[in-house]
């Protein structure tokens, strides 16, 4: 894939990113949203996730007038909810963009490879048999995935089960998995197909199984499934430690994504 086609699939997979909240949002019980014309976004699910309340722009340039407008909406429901939120860019924010956000406490930064991956260049390698086994899991499993991924990422089970309700992992595109190994679950993640693409989402291991390669066979599942699903391509947001575990996989990083948050 050369700059040019990569930058074409990172723009693509940003607009489905922006589709999938906006998916999520009308699944998730309480859960508002907005779009603006120039690919301004408003999602809050009123988790305690600050990356799941969120104002963001699905552009290379944002508009700073309609971050500021939504912004502002953001701030008053969160005050009324007591509920994180944040800001999520393309890039880095512009002076403006960033006053704007300190004007409401938003002082905290950090940024997230956004990685792309053609499913026809996935892994076709077929379903690995032994100790790992990987299952999609049906709403009224959604208590045993929140337990996985909350472990995961160290968080109470509640803030999990309470956002990813059974109507959400029942909802059309939305899929939860969870890796098994000698009859315990160790990893969690979600798949998300939205306008043919494949969101990798909230892709976990729990701390006494890392670094035994479980995340991956559940990501190797994960991608043919969306890929059977009918999608083209697969997006995700990477951290500095899962980078090289998807690089891996074929995926390539497009740019880097700016989250603005509260300290």
């Amino acid at each position: 894939m050369d700059h040019t086609s990569l930058a074409s699939q990172a723009d693509s997979a940003a607009h489905a990113f922006g589709s999938a909240m906006e998916r999520l949002v009308s699944v998730v019980p309480g859960a508002t949203g907005r779009s603006c014309p120039q690919g301004t976004l408003l999602a809050l699910t009123r988790s305690q996730i600050p990356a799941l309340n969120v104002v963001m722009s699905t552009l290379k340039t944002p508009d700073a007038e309609e971050i500021a407008d939504l912004a502002a909406v953001a701030a008053a429901e969160a005050g009324l909810g007591g509920f994180p939120w944040s800001i999520r860019l393309r890039g880095g924010p512009d002076e403006a963009i960033t006053r704007k956000a300190g004007e409401y406490g938003l002082t905290g930064r950090s940024e997230q490879p956004f990685m792309v991956l053609p499913l026809q260049d996935a892994p076709t390698l077929p379903p690995k048999t032994g100790r790992v086994r990987v299952r999609a899991l049906s709403g009224d499993e959604y208590n045993d995935f929140a337990e996985v991924l909350a472990a995961g990422f160290g968080a109470p089970a509640v803030i999990i089960s309470s956002l990813y309700t059974p109507a959400v992992l029942d909802a059309q595109g939305i899929t939860a998995y969870v890796a098994e190994a000698d009859g315990v679950d160790v990893a969690a993640g979600l798949g998300v197909v939205v306008e043919g693409h494949l969101g990798v989402i909230n892709v976990a291991t729990t701390p006494q199984h890392r670094k035994r390669g479980h995340a991956r066979v559940m990501v190797e599942r994960i991608l043919r499934d969306g890929r059977a699903s009918g999608a083209h391509t697969a997006y995700l947001h990477a951290t500095a430690e899962t980078v090289g575990l998807f690089e891996s996989l074929g995926f390539r990083t497009a740019e880097t994504w700016t989250s603005l948050t509260g300290t």
